[in-house]
């Protein structure tokens, strides 16, 4: 049975992409950065931290700012900021409109939800989440776990470690063979993998994983799958 690296089978990464009339990816408390915007629309090259503290999709967010002088002076209603942040391994950027803005209790700003988000993949291979389940085989046992999130690189497994002690000495480097079913006929297919990073925990391991070797038919089946989850995404 001939052998293929990923590489040699899956596609190049779509690294930048535009959406207009999504729901916004950040969850409350994520670190954003806001750039100041000149009424010519671009950056005047003040960039100050932020933190999202509430949105209502497609109205508007609330973020959360530091005091720095003369920042309330560009808060005016009309006026443009660019914000970013990280989401799902993506740089994601937008232009937004001034609201409005508070300083008591804090100083906080109302911006009007985007309605162009820019995304720059930061991942190689863009991930995925979900819930398969998993077997795996290694020289230091078998457990069997989940698939937590995947890509055409790799995976998250999260494997039930429960009083299996070498299982728990897995590290960075160690060689596994991975067993999952992610195609529409249900058959199980096998890859080889290596482990990239351990995060141990009580009753659990949680293993990032980068396939390594396996069939065409593995590489063809696993795009299939990611293409489907990304046009329901």
């Amino acid at each position: 049975m001939s052998q293929a690296k990923p590489d040699s089978a899956s596609p190049a990464p779509d690294k930048h992409r535009r959406h207009t009339g999504i729901r916004l990816g950040a969850d409350l408390g994520t670190r954003m950065s806001l750039d100041v915007l000149t009424p010519e629309g671009t950056d005047e090259g003040r960039r100050v931290a932020a933190e999202l503290i509430g949105l209502v999709h497609f109205e508007f967010l609330v973020l959360r700012l530091p005091w720095v002088p003369g920042l309330r002076t560009h808060l005016i209603p009309g006026n443009m900021v660019t914000v970013r942040f990280v989401a799902a391994g993506d740089l994601c950027g937008f232009q937004a409109e001034v609201l409005s803005h508070t300083a008591k209790p804090a100083l906080i700003a109302f911006l009007r939800y985007p309605e162009v988000v820019e995304k720059l993949a930061l991942r190689q291979h863009r991930r995925v989440q979900c819930a398969l389940p998993v077997q795996v085989h290694s020289r230091r046992g078998d457990a069997s776990g989940l698939i937590a999130d995947l890509s055409r690189g790799g995976c998250r497994l999260v494997l039930d470690v429960r009083g299996q002690a070498e299982l728990r000495k897995m590290t960075a480097g160690d060689q596994l063979i991975l067993r999952s079913s992610f195609g529409a006929d249900g058959l199980p297919q096998s890859v080889t993998c290596t482990v990239r990073a351990v995060e141990l925990e009580t009753s659990r391991i949680v293993l990032g994983i980068a396939f390594t070797e396996a069939d065409q038919t593995f590489w063809k089946t696993l795009g299939a799958f990611l293409e489907s989850c990304e046009l329901l995404c």
